[in-house]
């Protein structure tokens, strides 16, 4: 049993240490975090602008979606006019970009809304690519960027 003990411990010892050597243990450098550009952040975002057909697809896209499942309405939405850039924020203070739009949504249901939204760096599937945040002004039924979707525009 003192033997099987003594060999169970080497082989823990063991695997700990070339666990350790092979790095796979050891923190992760700043420099190998991947960013668009460098760490310093020195180089404008190119993300997307407000009017190109993803953006407003991916609106669209998560708009029907989020009534169908959630809100049961049956009401999509139509179009998306006007898209135009209000603000941009580039790497500072923050460190994700963010590209402040509006523009106005149609839906099904003969309503125009207005439609405001942020594009933001870093912000897609596991933190690779853009992401979209929108909100339809008198439409934001959990208030989540309540008062008036003020919090999806810039300070």
């Amino acid at each position: 049993m003192v033997r099987f003990a003594a060999v169970a411990a080497c082989a823990v010892v063991a695997s700990l240490g070339a666990f350790a050597l092979s790095g796979i243990g050891a923190p992760a450098a700043a420099d190998n975090f991947l960013f668009l550009y460098d760490a310093h952040r020195n180089a404008p975002w190119n993300g997307p602008e407000c009017d190109e057909p993803s953006v407003l697809s991916a609106i669209t896209a998560r708009f029907d979606q989020t009534e169908a499942e959630y809100w049961h309405t049956g009401v999509r939405m139509a179009d998306i006019t006007e898209a135009r850039e209000t603000a941009f924020r580039d790497w500072d203070p923050t460190i994700i970009a963010r590209r402040y739009c509006t523009g106005t949504a149609y839906l099904t249901d003969g309503n125009r809304y207005n439609l405001v939204y942020w594009l933001r760096s870093e912000q897609g599937f596991a933190g690779v690519g853009w992401g979209v945040q929108y909100c339809l002004v008198g439409r934001d039924r959990d208030y989540s960027y309540a008062p008036a979707c003020k919090m999806l525009r810039p300070l």
